[in-house]
């Protein structure tokens, strides 16, 4: 075969081998495209229905909504002695007149269900993820006092309400004193602190005093057993190194706004309003 001949065969079967590649190329190519779609997926999945998870929130709020009505009865009775408490005193005090009574009983159940629905609605918090802060806790006796003292305020004439205010001052003063005296007594007994411990102690109680710790008088229903959480400032300054080892071994507890029983529910009829049904649910 000719050079010539030969080398025109060899061109046209290059030509041919070469043709596809230029056509492919020029085309797109469907696997690279696939491949990418599928990057792209990835990036940007699908978003989930918002219905689902929203209905599991909604079901969770209103399961802990249902917890709160259920707590509301449970801490009005566990309070109630709290108002009868301060019913009593001013029934003592003021020398109400039949026109004046019903209108502070009435303030005073409405004052009732106010501390008893901040504590369910606390626990409500809890629930929900909150976090309790230092002394978040309500206290159910200032509620209490309170919103009464606001309605005493429009109802007594101005010698009524002086005298309430005078007996109420000296009533928290007394109280101070016995809750401070009763703590420190049963630090004594425990701790064999000199007298000079005991002054200190006393007055650095006195000038840091919290409304909540009048709570302390109820330390003997608790027995022996618990001391009430007293700040240790308060405390370990004034006491030498054995006696600090021994407080610092002791079992201490926040003493709440709980009563077993309580004061009995003196009404009958004085108020001239119907007597409150029972506050817990029927079991």
């Amino acid at each position: 075969m000719k050079p010539s001949h030969r080398n025109t065969i060899l061109a046209a079967a290059l030509a041919i081998t070469l043709a596809p590649i230029h056509i492919n190329a020029d085309e797109p190519k469907p696997a690279v495209k696939k491949a990418d779609d599928a990057k792209l997926d990835k990036a940007e999945p699908k978003a989930d229905k918002p219905a689902e998870p929203k209905k599991a929130v909604d079901a969770r709020e209103a399961q802990i909504d249902a917890q709160i009505q259920q707590w509301i009865p449970q801490f009005t009775q566990q309070y109630r002695p709290i108002l009868t408490a301060e019913l009593n005193f001013i029934r003592q005090v003021c020398d109400l007149t039949p026109e004046q009574r019903p209108k502070i009983k009435t303030a005073g159940e409405a004052s009732l269900k106010e501390a008893a629905l901040k504590m369910a609605e606390l626990q409500g918090g809890r629930m929900r993820g909150g976090v309790r802060v230092q002394n978040e806790q309500p206290n159910p006796q200032r509620t209490i006092r309170e919103s009464i003292a606001k309605v005493l305020q429009e109802t007594l004439t101005p010698e009524q309400m002086a005298k309430y205010k005078a007996e109420a001052t000296q009533r928290t003063a007394l109280r101070k004193r016995a809750a401070i005296r009763c703590v420190v007594a049963r630090l004594d007994g425990t701790l064999c602190l000199t007298a000079e411990q005991r002054d200190k102690i006393t007055e650095s109680i006195t000038a840091g005093w919290q409304d909540k710790w009048e709570q302390w008088l109820m330390l003997s229903v608790y027995g022996d057993q618990y001391f009430p959480m007293v700040p240790d400032q308060h405390v370990v300054t004034h006491l030498d190194a054995d006696q600090k080892s021994v407080w610092s071994g002791l079992q201490k507890v926040d003493f709440g706004f709980y009563f077993d029983g309580g004061i009995a529910e003196a009404d009958d009829g004085w108020w001239g309003v119907e007597p409150a049904k029972a506050d817990a649910p029927t079991q």
